[in-house]
């Protein structure tokens, strides 16, 4: 048994928006791309929900918000596009897929009911470390607008400067660099390297 990380989640309001098909599918090409990225396994069940397992448990919480992200950006006018996302820690053997963090992520996310990222481990030390800041994340992300969220996107799987981002995109630098303090890039950057450290640090014992 190692320590491993699971995301489980499922479809904001999948059956109020106009095509509930369209946003089925845009899930699965937010995942497809998301593979790149941080790589994991993943099943998706009852049409809008999805559980992944991290294939790096440290990459765990980025991997949430990337995902949410990807959805957001992909949103059609008028309407938004988003996950509720548990993020279980824990020990996990991965060739049967069950374990503590498998647990820890359904359960977790049964127990989401106005929360739309939650962080689920037996760990209190890591627990202790990233309840609150994941709360906090949590909001921001719900404020993100369509733009916001794309240009977070990019920002965090490109990695380039905001110059050469503003390239990529075709807009003006400034246009950019106001989208990410819209977004609170900086403030969510930290969040996700601090995430994963500590968790490291778990994984590490």
């Amino acid at each position: 048994m190692t320590i491993a990380a699971v995301l489980t989640g499922d479809l904001i309001d999948s059956q109020g928006v106009e095509d509930t098909q369209d946003y089925i599918n845009q899930l699965r090409d937010a995942l497809q791309q998301l593979q790149a990225v941080c790589p994991f396994q993943y099943e998706l069940y009852r049409g809008d929900g999805f559980q992944l397992t991290l294939d790096v448990a440290a990459d765990a919480v980025r991997c949430a918000v990337l995902l949410r992200a990807a959805l957001i950006a992909a949103s059609p006018e008028h309407e938004r596009y988003d996950a509720r996302i548990a993020v279980g820690i824990g020990q996990a053997a991965a060739v049967n897929r069950y374990g503590e963090a498998f647990v820890l992520s359904g359960q977790g996310l049964d127990t989401m009911k106005k929360d739309s990222l939650g962080l689920f481990t037996h760990d209190a030390s890591l627990l202790d470390r990233l309840e609150l800041p994941t709360a906090f994340a949590a909001r921001v992300i719900e404020q993100w607008t369509r733009v916001e969220a794309q240009t977070w996107w990019l920002h965090a799987t490109l990695a380039v400067s905001q110059k050469a981002l503003a390239e990529h995109m075709d807009k003006a630098q400034v246009t950019v660099h106001k989208a990410l303090q819209r977004a609170e890039a900086a403030l969510m950057d930290r969040y996700l390297a601090r995430s994963r450290e500590w968790i490291q640090e778990l994984t590490d014992d």
